[in-house]
């Protein structure tokens, strides 16, 4: 068994905060446009070529420049690595071939240094899991299979240690959750069943606690959401039908107070979206219609409130992009005003900035 990467994603909003929400929008050539909300107006990011797709995956404001990372096609099949500083891209060499895949998927700058965390694929098709630090790689290993994939959701800087959070397949093609300290692996273990796939989709770091939330899935191939606190795994339950899925895409971590967003599957199959604050789940209800899919895929907590980003399925079946303020729906237009693949555009990453 193989493993897939999960969606993964972060928004800043009122007079006196801005609301920064990132993601792309389709086009009416039905092209994915990179870029980013500010407030609710569209900002689009340049494409590596007018005709193929690009995406952010994460926005970060640090002092006054704004950084936007992820990947674009380059018009020959391939996924060029990179991000744009204040509109303009910057693009990550794949040390295993120009004409392999590279993904941004987790950004963050500290100091004077940028750290670009993702994949990068070989010949062979394996994603090897690295960072670039000021645009050289760092590849990290896979310590089950040289052979096997690795993939990283989310990387942190504290203090002078790099931490670097995903999953990596062994020998048997099982995903193992776990993260990269200085650039040694820790496993997370799945506490249901070790033969079978976890992830950590989220990570943070605060204080000398380290937070891995994530999913692990049992015999019965259900994933079960949670978040590891320094090794060990708290469950966060469906609270719709325990015999279904949920997942964790975001997580934040607000005084004493953990905030876990993403989404569960209720008895009728219907995503619904939402966060975990301390193991209590709260509801983002979907504005157009409750029967119908939403997700939750970013989570901001501040003195502010409570900010989710997301999508929604509206009445016409199309996935809008948009975010919840305490629980009320503030949707994000598509400047284009088309769908492509269902979408007509996603949030992957959201922050909030006081004015």
């Amino acid at each position: 068994m193989s493993c897939s990467n999960p969606s993964v994603s972060d928004v800043a909003s009122d007079t006196a905060e801005k609301v920064y929400a990132a993601g792309y929008a389709a086009d009416s050539s039905d092209v994915w446009i990179p870029g980013y909300w500010k407030n609710g107006t569209w900002n689009a990011l340049a494409n590596l070529n007018s005709f193929y797709d690009g995406y952010v995956r994460s926005i970060v404001i640090s002092g006054s420049d704004m950084f936007a990372a992820g990947y674009a096609d380059d018009g020959m099949g391939v996924s060029v690595a990179g991000y744009w500083k204040n509109g303009t891209w910057t693009g990550l060499i794949n040390s295993y071939g120009a004409s392999c895949n590279a993904y941004v998927t987790a950004f963050t700058v500290s100091g004077n240094d940028i750290y670009a965390a993702g994949g990068a694929s070989d010949s062979t098709g394996v994603c090897n899991a690295g960072y670039w630090k000021n645009g050289n790689w760092n590849e990290l290993e896979n310590a089950y299979e040289a052979a096997g994939s690795a993939y990283v959701t989310s990387v942190v800087v504290s203090g002078d240690d790099i931490f670097i959070a995903g999953y990596a397949d062994d020998s048997n093609g099982v995903c193992k959750a776990g993260y990269w300290k200085n650039g040694i692996w820790k496993e997370l273990s799945n506490m249901y069943d070790t033969s079978c796939n976890a992830y950590v989709t989220a990570f943070t770091v605060s204080g000398y606690d380290v937070y891995a939330a994530g999913g692990a899935s049992d015999s019965s191939g259900v994933c079960i959401a949670g978040c590891w606190k320094n090794g060990t795994w708290t469950e966060l339950s469906n609270s719709y039908d325990a015999s279904k899925s949920a997942y964790v895409t975001s997580l934040a971590i607000l005084e004493n107070d953990i905030y876990a967003a993403g989404y569960a599957i209720n008895s009728s199959n219907i995503c619904v979206a939402g966060y975990w604050k301390n193991g209590t789940w709260t509801e983002l209800s979907n504005s157009y219609d409750t029967s119908k899919s939403a997700y939750a895929t970013s989570i901001v907590a501040s003195d502010r409130g409570v900010f989710a980003g997301g999508v929604a399925l509206n009445a016409s079946d199309v996935y809008a992009a948009g975010y919840w303020k305490d629980g009320i729906w503030n949707e994000l237009p598509n400047s284009y005003s088309t769908s492509k693949d269902g979408y007509a555009a996603h949030v992957n990453s959201l922050i909030v900035v006081d004015e």
